[in-house]
């Protein structure tokens, strides 16, 4: 699953993607309805005004049940809008990114308590804005999310940069072996080779971010390349699953074989003296099963060896992975958690019995099984991915 391989939704960004799920979780804001202009009538909505100077003004006759806010950023500089907890500061709705002079619209459904609204604005501190008294009690709540910091988020990047380089040494023995294969000539056993080397290497989803170019070298696909398959471009994993696959012959893949073997004794060295962005570790546990629903499960990544429901189940060994080191900031944050550790079970159960069985010859319950099973796994880890994006507070 190399880190080129980025979810592509029509219309819509990865950082849209993981906001709407964030959205969702909080009850829905629509931060798609910004347009440059002076603060407008509010038409039923209340405007709010929002900038360093002046946070969250404008909140006048304050009752509870459904709030239709329009966020208004008089400052000259974009930023975010979070309408928050007084006391705890957990977050109800938000708007993010508001560029200067623009405006969105903000709706909530609050009960009882104490809100207000903070303004992070692009290189200014955090504004928390009047504290707003609701009284009363509303039926229907907006459900909140505890906001996770940047520094929340490095016990667990530090975790997984820990754990993705201890796996990098038995990688690089695997793709040793492989390469031993390949150059005496035994392309039997380098087919019965490539797998597990392959597998261990899908199970580092989450750090490909920090690969940089090694992971192109070491897992790229064909795509765009203009000579496709054939492109001298075309390197790594896949372009060796090809030619065994495709009776190439030793020569021919021998280079090949060594350029890999390289490329992760290369990447070895030099990952421990990376950093894994928190944000990049957040969305990846998204993405991994995404990329899986868009390019493992529809064959697109499949050059002969029929391997990709073995690569699913790698993929899933990689998810579970990143959400051990995650769960501590979403036992208290994220209501679905046990559904979403429930399903993942469920998914490698159904996996298993398979996981060796090429794609096309799945029966048809089989296949949507299994479609289903990534695709409700997909659901549930988007607002994992926004949960714990990092959040400036202060």
């Amino acid at each position: 699953m190399p880190g080129v391989r980025r979810i592509s939704v029509p219309g819509v960004t990865a950082a849209t993607a993981v906001l709407a799920a964030f959205a969702a979780v909080l009850a829905g804001c629509s931060s798609s309805h910004h347009r440059a202009a002076p603060a407008p009538t509010n038409g039923g909505a209340t405007t709010i005004n929002v900038s360093v100077s002046q946070c969250g003004t404008g909140w006048a006759h304050p009752t509870v049940g459904h709030q239709s806010f329009r966020i208004h950023n008089s400052d000259t500089r974009g930023g975010e809008v979070f309408l928050v907890d007084a006391k705890s500061g957990a977050v109800f709705g938000f708007v993010e990114p508001l560029g200067a002079g623009t405006t969105a619209d903000l709706s909530v459904d609050l009960t009882g308590g104490q809100y207000a609204f903070r303004c992070v604005m692009q290189d200014a501190d955090a504004v928390t804005g009047p504290t707003v008294t609701l009284t009363g009690t509303a039926t229907v709540v907006s459900p909140s999310v505890m906001p996770v910091s940047q520094q929340q988020m490095i016990g667990p990047t530090q975790q997984y940069e820990k754990y993705v380089t201890r796996q990098l040494p038995g990688l690089a023995t695997l793709v040793d072996t492989l390469r031993g294969d390949i150059r005496r000539g035994d392309l039997s056993r380098a087919r019965t080779d490539w797998l597990p080397a392959h597998l261990a290497y899908e199970r580092l989803g989450a750090a490909y971010g920090a690969f940089g170019d090694a992971d192109g070298d070491i897992n790229g696909l064909p795509n765009g390349l203009p000579g496709g398959v054939h492109d001298r471009g075309f390197v790594g994993f896949h372009r060796i699953e090809y030619g065994l696959w495709h009776g190439q012959s030793a020569t021919v893949l021998r280079p090949l074989a060594d350029s890999l073997a390289e490329a992760v004794a290369g990447l070895r060295k030099s990952f421990p003296s990376a950093q894994i962005d928190p944000l990049e570790v957040s969305i990846r546990a998204h993405e991994i099963t995404e990329n899986a629903l868009q390019f493992e499960l529809t064959g697109q990544t499949d050059f002969g060896s029929g391997s990709g429901l073995a690569t699913v189940r790698a993929n899933l060994d990689g998810t579970r992975t990143v959400l051990g080191f995650l769960e501590p900031l979403l036992k208290t944050r994220y209501s679905a958690l046990p559904q979403l550790q429930r399903d993942l079970t469920l998914a490698e159960h159904d996996l298993d019995p398979v996981r060796g069985t090429p794609l096309a010859r799945l029966t048809r319950p089989q296949r949507e099984r299994i479609n289903a099973d990534i695709s409700e796994l997909s659901e549930l880890l988007a607002p994992v991915a926004a949960i714990c994006e990092p959040r400036r507070t202060s």
